[in-house]
């Protein structure tokens, strides 16, 4: 029987893109010395492959990973995450690009359940809920949102300008609901689960990327 050892440099690439969870892939480098070669040595071919299998809208994933990224290094005493060795660099994007992940499902799923409810004539019956597991459109203009949140600490969102009529009204529709979750008194289960992940509607920034988004939206409807 051929060791682990003596398997093909192709085939151990093959093993580590069959995982998703980063703490199980730092767990297989610290296996051998030869694990933590192939690692070192293919971490970012191994990550491209990984990503597309496990992150839904990978292109808008990957532009809200950047801009994140460019956003601390902006941050005092935060060197950028790019200084580090490559392979705790490629490490690291894929523990960012998953959290992002799980916090657009989490936000998204309960919009899509809240548009629902509101454009229903029914009461609410769980059982009717569309499958939200891959949803179209939702998390797409939820990560795009957020990439405008971000700009909006540095500069005018003047990005919003390039935006189509259609992605201006998905846009508004979702502010005001993040609007309306962040001021409701009862605050929603789901909300509470994304703060404790980190990231806190009630938050400036989001205010503002809120406000403007309103603002460009009526700055529309008055040429229109």
């Amino acid at each position: 029987m051929t060791s682990f050892a003596r398997l093909p440099p192709e085939l151990l690439c093959r093993i580590f893109e069959l995982l998703s969870d980063p703490s199980t892939i730092s767990a297989l480098t610290l296996t051998s010395r030869l694990c933590h070669s192939i690692w070192l040595t293919h971490s970012h071919r191994i990550a491209a492959n990984i990503t597309p299998r496990i992150i839904p809208h990978l292109i808008y994933a990957e532009k809200l990973a950047t801009a994140q990224e460019d956003d601390e290094a902006y941050l005092p005493r935060n060197p950028p995450s790019r200084q580090r060795p490559r392979h705790l660099q490629v490490l690291s994007r894929l523990r960012r690009l998953l959290r992002n992940a799980h916090l657009a499902s989490l936000v998204c799923d309960s919009w899509a359940r809240d548009s629902l409810f509101r454009h229903s004539p029914y009461p609410p019956n769980e059982n009717l809920l569309p499958n939200t597991s891959e949803p179209p459109d939702f998390r797409p203009v939820f990560y795009s949102l957020w990439i405008f949140a971000l700009m909006s600490q540095r500069q005018s969102t003047t990005a919003l300008r390039g935006c189509t009529q259609h992605e201006l009204s998905q846009l508004n529709e979702l502010t005001r609901f993040i609007s309306y979750s962040r001021d409701d008194l009862e605050d929603p289960a789901t909300f509470r689960d994304v703060r404790d992940a980190g990231l806190d509607f009630r938050d400036d920034m989001w205010a503002e990327v809120c406000d403007e988004v309103e603002y460009e939206c009526y700055q529309l409807s008055m040429v229109m």
